[in-house]
């Protein structure tokens, strides 16, 4: 049977080590509630749309300051969302992921269809020399406080996306894509991000108002992108991505309290989202207890995980057993 690089069934499965029951999980493990993704959704719209409010009525900085770190924050939680979406997890329907999961991107200019095409194929081949991702953070040098500072704030990434953008203006596909359809869907949403970037950047001038300085360019920048870095930094970090072909050893798990668990919408469970990742984010807790005294990564909390990262008791992979590389 061939399996699907891009769509949420029949899905093609990292390899494994030892005997592979997945295609025999429970049915109620693949069940989604789009009510639930539509609740976290709505809370994370209405907190940027709180903290805009908030900075158009009251434009002093205590005012500012708390909004652009909720904002910044939301707008990270917003791309986790959009995972969910690319998965097909949070909707039946195809055109409901699509669209919620765009709008998702907006705020961090993160493609949904780039990422869906990138970040399917990570999971299909993770563990291989074929892995790649699509958030490709430099996880290097990050052995001292500077360093890991300077490593959260990984903007080259806006130039990648400003490339995309160019590329689609004169009608040229990315070429790590190597799926027509795919690639058109891509360049049109590319097009749609250089269009929303003229039109802020219209508004701006004529109007002379620092609004989307704040409510976007801001919280962006300074507070989702290296929000974004810390939630991505322990899912394989010091594992072995391109040469270990057991999803059980090359993905990490970290105990999370209520909190991190919504605000990385189950991203700390992250080995049991590798080990199907057809199972909705919804229902991923359940299948992570299935599997739990298999996983051999779990770490005792976020903040344990990062120490080790900057005392450099958690080393960088080799360039060859990492994707994190270009």
């Amino acid at each position: 049977m061939t399996y699907s690089l891009d769509g949420s069934t029949d899905v093609q499965l990292a390899p494994i080590r030892g005997a592979d029951t997945r295609r025999n999980l429970e049915k109620y493990l693949f069940t989604k509630r789009p009510v639930l993704f539509t609740v976290k959704f709505s809370i994370a719209v209405l907190l940027v749309t709180a903290g805009w409010v908030a900075i158009v009525l009251w434009p002093v900085w205590p005012v500012i300051v708390l909004a652009i770190i909720v904002i910044g924050a939301m707008y990270a939680h917003l791309v986790e969302l959009q995972h969910e979406c690319l998965h097909e997890h949070a909707y039946d329907r195809r055109w409901c992921n699509r669209l919620v999961g765009y709008l998702c991107g907006i705020p961090m200019l993160s493609s949904f269809w780039h990422y869906k095409y990138e970040h399917l194929r990570h999971h299909a081949y993770l563990g291989t020399s074929l892995n790649q991702e699509f958030f490709n953070y430099r996880f290097h040098d990050l052995d001292s406080m500077p360093g890991f500072i300077r490593s959260c704030f990984h903007l080259g990434r806006y130039v990648d996306v400003a490339r995309d953008i160019g590329r689609s203006a004169v009608g040229r596909p990315n070429p790590r894509v190597t799926k027509r359809t795919a690639a058109k869907k891509i360049r049109t949403e590319y097009l749609g991000f250089g269009l929303i970037l003229v039109s802020g950047i219209a508004f701006t001038v004529v109007a002379g108002s620092p609004l989307l300085l704040f409510t976007w360019v801001i919280p962006a920048l300074l507070l989702a992108e290296p929000i974004h870095f810390l939630i991505e930094l322990p899912e394989h970090f010091g594992l072995n991505t391109q040469t270990d072909p057991n999803i059980l050893a090359n993905t990490r798990t970290v105990r999370a309290g209520r909190f991190a668990q919504w605000f990385t919408n189950g991203n700390d469970v992250h080995t049991a989202h590798h080990y199907h990742q057809g199972v909705p984010m919804a229902q991923v807790r359940r299948l992570h207890k299935v599997i739990e005294d298999r996983i051999e990564n779990i770490d005792p909390s976020y903040w344990t995980f990062y120490r080790k990262v900057i005392k450099g008791e958690l080393k960088y992979q080799d360039a060859s057993e990492t994707c994190m590389t270009r």
